[in-house]
């Protein structure tokens, strides 16, 4: 069974009843974050969903209103006690940014890990999942992403 918990639901800034683009998959005991905009570990803890459990983040894009809740997500997985890797997919230039942004948190208790990924790729992730991924046209690289689960 999948789980979903929309904790964003898009918009180009933050508003009171609007959080940015952020949504939170569950199969089994893995959790998986597609995108991150700036505030998502607000409602993320309102959820009432674990933080812990999340060893993969997929980022279609790396506009702020997608990315800027990266530093605050992922301190509250090392505080929410992860020493388990955890991955990073998006596409190109994400390993830069990423590097970037975790400065903001400081030494994170596990590995970090940034895959870049094109449209057509197929590679398993967790918990059974297939990912596979469709280049999008957009301002820059954009991902679009498929989950498969047999």
């Amino acid at each position: 069974m999948i789980d979903v918990c929309l904790l964003g639901i898009g918009g180009m800034m933050p508003l009171p009843d609007r959080p940015l683009s952020a949504a939170l998959i569950r199969v089994g005991s893995e959790t998986i974050l597609f995108d991150c905009g700036e505030g998502t570990q607000v409602n993320w803890r309102l959820s009432g969903w674990s933080f812990r459990p999340t060893g993969t983040i997929l980022l279609s894009h790396l506009h702020a209103d997608h990315i800027a809740g990266l530093p605050g997500v992922l301190f509250q997985i090392a505080h929410a006690g992860r020493t388990e890797p955890v991955t990073i997919y998006g596409p190109e230039q994400t390993a830069e940014i990423v590097t970037h942004l975790v400065r903001i948190v400081g030494r994170l208790p596990y590995e970090l890990r940034v895959v870049h990924l094109e449209g057509g790729d197929s590679i398993p992730i967790v918990a059974g999942l297939t990912l596979s991924t469709l280049r999008l046209r957009h301002r820059m690289p954009c991902i679009g992403y498929r989950l498969d689960l047999p």
